[in-house]
């Protein structure tokens, strides 16, 4: 089923988000000739140019010298997009729209040019990861996001192909983020960012990596954001990329007025089959529905289209028996 994302025509709603399976031209491959709408190619990582930049800094016998970390960032991070670049060419041979990711953790005005040179290079659209660790408590969220919005700006000010943004979880009104976006040049946003998570061996006393994946229930702490957003926001073309790992995810997701569904996870436990797995879910339960094209109920459930005040509702006011049991008592 055809659905339009970016302004970009996509033969299925469902996008290969940014991993490992988007990483060289024979993974981009499969995905495709498995049904993938679209791919992401796996971001260019700022914290990964930065921290080899320290490294090497380091060790350098120049490292006292005022720029040698700022030549080495910049020359690492020139040699890193070369290697995305190459892909990005050879990725366009699959025929589907190939959308190139960064990912930044500060406001560097570096990311313009990095965005330009994926476009010179064919990248059909581009989707920007920014996520600004919160560690100053003197820094209001307001800054923060401003800064967000700076950045997309001038990404946006430098390319002529659509940007996505992709945002965090952790901000207090994704709408007034999404509001800003729009007026800096921004063509669409991705709900959520997944991010690293440290988590702590108690036996070790030490630090140990949290999983990357995610699970199918994960879907409902984005449904209600892409509901309100497809309302608030109509100019901003949505994709859903946590929880969804089957095809009742993706249609839950398109029903509450996204274009898109971006899988990885999905992809890890089940192989490239779910891809097609997921189409013709989508395919069959329109059909059932009456339903001729994802036009026809993409955003029938956002929060403009609801009678009632499921959206608004931020509290469990009862127990419901069917979680519980009849045995307990509703309280509320």
């Amino acid at each position: 089923m055809k659905t339009t994302y970016l302004g970009l025509e996509l033969r299925s709603p469902v996008v290969v988000g940014s991993s490992p399976y988007t990483t060289d031209a024979e993974h981009i491959a499969r995905c495709v000739r498995h049904g993938a709408g679209a791919v992401v190619l796996r971001s260019i990582f700022e914290e990964q140019i930065v921290r080899q930049a320290a490294a090497l800094s380091c060790q350098s016998p120049d490292a006292g010298m005022g720029d040698a970390g700022e030549y080495l960032e910049r020359y690492l991070g020139d040699e890193y997009l070369a290697g995305h670049l190459r892909v990005i060419a050879a990725a366009r041979e699959t025929g589907v729209p190939v959308i190139a990711s960064i990912n930044c953790m500060t406001g560097s005005a570096a990311w313009a040019d990095y965005a330009a040179a994926m476009e010179q290079a064919g990248a059909s659209a581009l989707e920007l990861n920014i996520f600004l660790q919160p560690t100053d408590r003197h820094a209001a969220g307001a800054e923060l996001e401003k800064t967000y919005v700076d950045t997309v700006a001038r990404v946006t000010k430098a390319v002529g192909i659509p940007v996505a943004v992709k945002l965090p979880q952790r901000l207090t009104n994704p709408l007034a983020v999404a509001d800003a976006l729009v007026g800096r040049g921004a063509r669409g946003v991705v709900l959520f960012n997944r991010f690293f998570e440290p988590d702590i061996d108690i036996e070790r006393l030490a630090f140990a990596v949290g999983s990357p994946y995610s699970h199918p229930s994960e879907l409902r702490n984005v449904l209600r954001s892409v509901a309100l957003c497809a309302t608030a926001v109509p100019q901003l073309d949505i994709a859903v990329s946590t929880g969804v790992h089957d095809g009742e995810a993706a249609v839950k997701a398109l029903l509450c007025g996204a274009r898109a569904v971006q899988i990885c996870t999905a992809v890890h436990r089940f192989g490239y089959a779910v891809i097609g797995e997921i189409d013709r879910f989508i395919d069959a339960w329109a059909e059932r529905h009456g339903f001729a094209s994802l036009d026809a109920f993409s955003g029938r459930m956002d929060y403009g289209h609801t009678a009632d005040d499921t959206y608004q509702r931020t509290q469990y006011m009862k127990y419901y028996r069917e979680f519980c049991g009849d045995d307990v008592p509703a309280l509320g």
